[in-house]
């Protein structure tokens, strides 16, 4: 073999133990958290969830790994829960959504539940339905309240509150976002006293009221009623058609030639 060939191989003979030792000279997080895992445990408290080890490992080995980074040094446990408490709320937050992935909500034990609903806030839409059935099936009406409270935050907030769970969470065909229940036209107009709120509409916005008593409906938004040629719908806004019957158009009919004379 050629002496320059031979230096080459040479080379990259070399060139390739370097890479493989510069490899192995990172620090592996996951053998590192099954060294730490007690400790953190204890440190981040959580271990009132009374989770198995295995359950713990998975619950937080990917904030623990992104908070290790790529080392050739051991980190202190200390170092690494720093990094992971920087942002306690968002950390909390994933390790309940992380929780509700591991286990199933049925499955939970109070402790479980309770750190689920507490640290749930923007993924409450995708898990609204299985919480509120589950502390409604153990009749915690303090983790209820708290349900509520971080829907009215996080989740998509109705200007309908619901007649049956009370949570502000119907949706445009009526149907509840949080329960499931359908409410009524006569439920909701009742709610938003239908005939009231176009009364008070008429004097405000003359115009309005006479398009939607000639048009027979109008759209309800947060902000009140809507003639429909003035609604401009945006992305993720609530709308609900209000049809109005009869006599309801009789009654607001008599406003209008009462304002008239």
């Amino acid at each position: 073999m050629p002496k320059k060939k031979k230096n080459e191989d040479k080379a990259k003979s070399e060139k390739s133990k370097k890479k493989s030792s510069s490899k192995e000279k990172f620090i592996d997080p996951e053998k590192l958290l099954d060294e730490y895992l007690d400790e953190a445990i204890v440190s981040l408290n959580i271990s009132y969830l009374g989770l198995d080890r295995d359950e713990y490992k998975e619950l937080i080995k990917e904030p623990f790994t992104a908070a290790v980074g790529q080392v050739k040094s051991k980190p202190k446990l200390s170092t690494i829960l720093n990094r992971l408490l920087a942002n306690r709320d968002g950390l909390m937050e994933f390790l309940a959504i992380k929780l509700a992935k591991i286990k199933e909500i049925s499955t939970m034990n109070d402790s479980q539940l309770e750190f689920l609903v507490y640290n749930t806030k923007k993924a409450i839409i995708s898990l609204i339905q299985p919480l509120y059935h589950e502390v409604l099936k153990r009749n915690r009406s303090d983790l209820m309240d708290i349900l509520r409270y971080n829907w009215d935050l996080y989740g998509i907030r109705s200007p309908i509150k619901c007649s049956k769970c009370g949570f502000n969470s119907i949706m445009p065909d009526f149907s509840c976002k949080v329960c499931g229940y359908v409410m009524s036209m006569k439920e909701v107009k009742s709610q938003i006293d239908v005939i009231n709120i176009l009364k008070d509409l008429s004097n405000i916005d003359p115009e309005s009221f006479k398009e939607i008593l000639s048009a027979g409906y109008f759209y309800y938004t947060a902000e009140g009623p809507i003639a429909p040629s003035k609604l401009k719908p945006e992305p993720g806004y609530l709308f609900f058609e209000i049809i109005l019957n009869s006599n309801e158009k009789k009654t607001l009919s008599s406003i209008h030639s009462t304002q008239q004379t």
